[in-house]
């Protein structure tokens, strides 16, 4: 292979990749092979492929992981990522960046894709290609943790965290790490009678069991739990890579929201984020539209930031879709009213076309 030339390499085999990852200043856990490993078990009709460029001595230079996501229902088109909040291109320079958006395009006409997605946090400033349409709806929210947590539960908003945190204590709340799949399973229960209420797509079991058996392990992510009178009521999933805590997925029983045990879990979070050596907390990304949302993770003194994503040739997909969409309040509207096992087999067959 020639230096500057893009090629294609499977990130899942290919041993430079982890390295190169983790050694990149825009490397995260989305592009890390374990998480990459966790979507291709749990979707089948997705395939990754990965665009490098290589220097002179065959070591990665730069690149953009991919999958190809094929769906009868809604069409086949490549992301960057699917299932994940962002995916910086992994590149240093407009000019790399612009090389290998080339080849992506090239493979979009290749396979007849209807479109590309890249979802970008860091590194929208090098996307400077007119081809590309920004789509400016997601916001995220981090919290700067690199002083440790004493000076970071400064910035937490005395009544709606602290004395929440104080209350869900004082009323015997305890949070504790999943230690075992029977665990597992408790918050997955949760997970699904809280994504029925919201109206959202249920994510499938075989999504957090290969995230049970693929990142925890390698010390990718933690469970926690939080529990009254031995019941399980609330739990949060989080991913953990370089120095920052992202918190992922989190449900609870909305019978002891009262307890305020979300805002517990937080608070553990946080602190086992400081305590581990971790310098940011990620609270993920909101649409606009939520504002109780908005507030709860600006009210941890969490800093907001745009999170674009970037469409080829055109702005459309399921990620595009704003929460007022007409389209996306109805999709909420049926799920809300289905029995749960219906919901669950529902969020099987949605996922296959999500992404």
């Amino acid at each position: 292979m020639c230096a500057n030339a893009v090629e294609l390499i499977d990130p899942l085999s290919d041993t430079r990749w982890d390295s190169f990852v983790t050694n990149h200043p825009s490397g995260s856990i989305y592009q890390h092979s374990c998480w990459l490993k966790v979507i291709s078990l749990t979707h089948k009709h997705v395939e990754p492929l990965c665009f490098i460029i290589e220097d002179e001595g065959c070591n990665i230079r730069a690149a953009i992981p991919c999958f190809i996501v094929k769906s009868m229902l809604t069409g086949t088109r490549i992301v960057s990522l699917p299932f994940s909040s962002y995916c910086d291109p992994l590149v240093d320079c407009t000019e790399d960046f612009v090389r290998l958006l080339d080849r992506i395009i090239a493979e979009i006409e290749n396979i007849s894709a209807s479109y590309y997605e890249l979802r970008v946090f860091r590194r929208a400033g090098l996307m400077k290609d007119d081809r590309l349409r920004r789509h400016n709806y997601y916001k995220i929210h981090v919290l700067d943790t690199t002083e440790g947590f004493e000076k970071a539960r400064i910035s937490f908003h005395k009544k709606s965290i602290v004395s929440s945190v104080n209350k869900s204590l004082r009323c015997g709340v305890i949070v504790r790490r999943g230690r075992s799949e029977i665990d597992l399973r408790k918050y997955y229960f949760l997970h699904a009678t809280t994504r029925k209420q919201l109206g959202f797509p249920i994510q499938p079991y075989r999504f957090f069991e290969n995230i049970w058996e693929i990142l925890h392990p390698q010390g990718y992510s933690t469970l926690l739990l939080a529990e009254y009178d031995r019941k399980a009521i609330a739990g949060a999933v989080f991913f953990k890579y370089k120095d920052t805590v992202s918190y992922e997925h989190s449900a609870s029983n909305q019978k002891y929201l009262k307890l305020r045990p979300n805002n517990l879990i937080v608070w553990k979070a946080i602190e086992m984020a400081c305590s581990e050596g971790y310098h940011y907390f990620d609270f993920g990304k909101t649409p606009p539209e939520n504002k109780g949302l908005l507030d709860f993770k600006r009210r941890w003194g969490a800093r907001m930031y745009d999170l674009p994503y970037f469409y080829y040739p055109q702005i459309k997909g399921a990620m595009s879709l704003e929460q007022n969409d007409l389209k996306f309040r109805l999709f909420r509207s049926i799920e809300k009213h289905m029995p749960l096992p219906v919901a669950k087999a529902m969020g099987r067959i949605a996922y296959h076309h999500l992404g």
